[in-house]
């Protein structure tokens, strides 16, 4: 198989486009959309699908909203090969609490996200991943992850393209009931199920099924529905940029320089992180200093540093934005 990435033509970008707007898209939208026929657009999706470029379609959960704390850890190992380390992703994905699992390249070797409506909860997992690895880790960061400001990628389109914000942890919790709960569980991996299917594995009625999911639509309980991208397959790497500020007054600034900046996809605040956290796509290492260097410019004497790693594979990815 060849290694050149996947070429991309003018209804490949649009789709692409549309589905990391709204991943759950159906057919005959985004064949209007893209003004071909339905046989046409589905021959590109299962084609995406088939060469590996569209991993997943996922709804962002807002699970701040469900009571839970979000947390982020970044580990740093010593006398780990890359195997023991992918072993050690697999062994974290038993954990129930832990919704994303990232293998990484930099200055930090895996990255952690979890979840727990108790911080005793956040403990226990911490505690046993400790006195099971504790000999080879070398270093640790531990963050409140919240909130997240997701916006669908345009790095990929030609010319200007609307973006849209996903937020994620900001608003007080919501109630649900269980069987909201089966929803959210069954539904955000895979949000193209149609609700005939999605009922059938629920044992709810289509409607029941349907009208669940609109509700939590309105209460931005689902806040969002984006796109899983191989992106190593278009020729694109993504990196996180860590900006250490010497000042907060210009934030709003460089947030709507962030959203509107092709190709950084996502700006998350943290207590315990960098002051202010980004994830870009590009093409390669220069592109990236590139940008850093344009920040560091329109933003100086705010800007003080700028630290990059990147992102090798997701071992697991559920509910909350990467």
């Amino acid at each position: 198989m060849s290694d050149a990435p996947f070429t991309l033509d003018e209804y490949d970008r649009k789709l692409l486009y549309l589905l990391d707007r709204d991943s759950g898209l159906g057919l005959n939208k985004l064949a209007k959309s893209i003004k071909r026929s339905k046989q046409f657009t589905l021959f590109r999706l299962k084609r995406f699908e088939s060469e590996g470029v569209i991993t997943h379609y996922t709804a962002i959960v807002d699970m701040v909203k469900l009571g839970f704390f979000s947390f982020r850890i970044y580990v740093r190992f010593q006398h780990t090969t890359r195997e023991e380390l992918n072993k050690i992703a697999e062994e974290l994905k038993k954990e129930e609490n832990i919704w994303t699992i990232t293998i990484m390249h930099g200055k930090w070797d895996l990255a952690i996200f979890l979840g727990a409506k108790r911080i005793e909860e956040i403990h226990t997992i911490w505690d046993a991943f400790k006195l099971r690895h504790q000999k080879n880790i070398e270093a640790y960061n531990f963050s409140l992850y919240a909130p997240i400001y997701n916006f669908n990628r345009t790095f990929f389109t030609q010319g200007n393209q609307e973006k849209i914000t996903r937020v994620y942890g900001e608003s007080k919790p919501e109630e649900i009931d269980g069987a909201d709960w089966k929803i959210i569980r069954e539904y955000a991996p895979n949000v193209r199920r149609s609700t005939l299917q999605m009922s059938k594995i629920l044992r709810m009625s289509p409607e029941t099924v349907g009208r669940r999911i609109r509700k939590l639509e309105k209460k931005k309980i689902i806040c969002g529905y984006k796109l899983g991208l191989d992106i190593h397959k278009l020729g694109y790497v993504s990196y996180r940029v860590d900006l250490e500020l010497s000042s907060t007054h210009r934030n709003a600034e460089l947030f709507e320089y962030c959203r509107m900046h092709k190709n950084i996809y996502q700006v998350q605040k943290t207590i315990g992180g960098a002051d202010f956290e980004i994830e870009v796509i590009v093409r390669d290492l220069g592109e990236l200093l590139a940008i850093i260097e344009d920040i560091k410019t329109r933003f100086k004497g705010i800007v003080k540093n700028a630290a990059y790693f990147s992102y090798s594979t997701y071992s697991l990815l559920n509910y909350v934005p990467d």
